[in-house]
C-alpha cells in the first residue's frame, strides 16, 4: 500500500469513527430528554434495560400485582418515580443488583419505598444547602443531560414559589415538591397524596 493508499484509508476511517460518535451522542441526548419529560413517556419503550432477572415474590408493581409493567413509563416499571440512579445506597425497600431489571436506575419492591427513597434524597440535599429550587434540581437533574431551566420552571410554578425563595424540609414542602418533580419524571400524576403520606411514614 503506498503513501496516498494510506492517507485515503485514515481519512476515511476518520469519517466514520466522526459519524458514529455524533449518532451515539445524539442517541443519548434524545434519551435523556425523553427520560426527563421533554417528550411524552413511550409507553412499551424499554430501552437499556434487560428485564431477564427474576423478581422477588414479594414484588409489588404499581398496580398492585407482582409482575413487571412493561409497557409503564420506565420510572414507574421500576417503583422509582424520583428516578433515582442506582447507587450503593441502602435504601429501605431497594431491590439488589442481581435482581433489578434495570442498568442505570434504581428498582424498589413496591411503590412507597421508592417514594420514601425519593424523600429522604430531597431532605439530604436540602439540608446540605440545595435549598432553592434552582439549586435543589440543578443538582438532581443536572444540566449536561437534562433541559434544567424548563424543569425549575415548572417545579417553582407548581409549587408557587421564586426561585429565590429559600425550602425548608418541611412536609408540606416535601409534598409539594415531590408531587411536581415525579409529574416531570413520569410525565403523569402517579404518586398521589395518599401515597405521598404512606411513604414519609416510613422515614
Amino acid at each position: 500500500m503506498d503513501t496516498k493508499q494510506k492517507k485515503i484509508l485514515l481519512i476515511s476511517g476518520g469519517v466514520l469513527t466522526t459519524g458514529a460518535v455524533i449518532t451515539t451522542v445524539l442517541l443519548i441526548r434524545r434519551r435523556n430528554r425523553r427520560k426527563r419529560g421533554q417528550f411524552p413517556p413511550q409507553r412499551g419503550s424499554n430501552f437499556l434495560t434487560t428485564n431477564t432477572n427474576q423478581l422477588p415474590p414479594n414484588f409489588q408493581n404499581w398496580n398492585g400485582g407482582n409482575t413487571y409493567l412493561s409497557n409503564a413509563p420506565r420510572a414507574i416499571r421500576n417503583n422509582n418515580p424520583g428516578n433515582l440512579v442506582y447507587t450503593k445506597i441502602e435504601w429501605k425497600g431497594k431491590l439488589p443488583r442481581h435482581q433489578n431489571n434495570d442498568r442505570r436506575f434504581e428498582m424498589f419492591i413496591a411503590p412507597v419505598y421508592g417514594v420514601r427513597a425519593m424523600i429522604k434524597d430531597l431532605i439530604h440535599d436540602i439540608k446540605k444547602g440545595k435549598n432553592t429550587v434552582p439549586l435543589l434540581i440543578e443538582e438532581y437533574s443536572p444540566r449536561f443531560e437534562n433541559n434544567t431551566d424548563l424543569y425549575i420552571d415548572t417545579v417553582c410554578k407548581d409549587i408557587n414559589v421564586s426561585k429565590r425563595a429559600k425550602l425548608l424540609p418541611t412536609k408540606n414542602t416535601l409534598r409539594l415538591l415531590i408531587l411536581s418533580m415525579t409529574r416531570v419524571e413520569t410525565g403523569g400524576n402517579y404518586v398521589s397524596p395518599q401515597l405521598f403520606e404512606q411513604a414519609y411514614s416510613l422515614i
